[in-house]
């Protein structure tokens, strides 16, 4: 049986489509599965992104407002005055 045969012979025709459908339905699965990955990746690089923003702005602000306070009562501490030397 020749290559020219085969073209002629429907069972090996319609094999030769069953398995051209299976490989294509494997690579779209595969095409799919890609897809899929490459969004979740995204999804998880956006959500980092937004976490660091939110550490730089809410450390941003602690130092904006450690800056910027100013104490409401100032306390000074008495210190006792020292005799002098030799007297």
């Amino acid at each position: 049986m020749s290559d020219n045969d085969s073209l002629h012979d429907p069972d090996a025709h319609d094999a030769h489509r069953v398995m051209e459908r299976r490989a294509l339905r494997n690579v779209r699965g595969l095409v799919d599965r890609l897809e899929a990955d490459d969004e979740a990746s995204d999804r998880a690089q956006r959500r980092l992104v937004a976490a660091i923003a939110v550490i730089v702005i809410a450390f941003g602000a602690f130092v904006l407002a450690t800056v910027n306070w100013t104490p409401g009562e100032v306390r000074t501490i008495p210190v006792p005055a020292s005799k002098p030397a030799g007297r």
